[in-house]
């Protein structure tokens, strides 16, 4: 699992995205990347309040963007 799209369900079956972490360039071990992974995940089941959030292994973002 290299990158991850986090998001909660809404009512109409689409996902609310809330976060997409990255770890193409293996910048962290697959075993920290899974860590922070979940620690996100359940962090926004805390804040939200809810127990559905749902990591989904997919890419939503680009890899690089250019910074002018």
């Amino acid at each position: 699992m290299k990158t991850v799209s986090i998001g909660l369900m809404r009512d109409d079956g689409d996902l609310a995205l809330v976060a997409t972490l990255n770890n193409l360039d293996e910048h962290m071990s697959d075993e920290n990347f899974a860590v922070l992974v979940d620690g996100v995940k359940n962090y926004i089941g805390l804040m939200t309040k809810r127990n559905d959030v749902l990591v989904l292994e997919r890419e939503d973002a680009p890899d690089y963007i250019t910074i002018d």
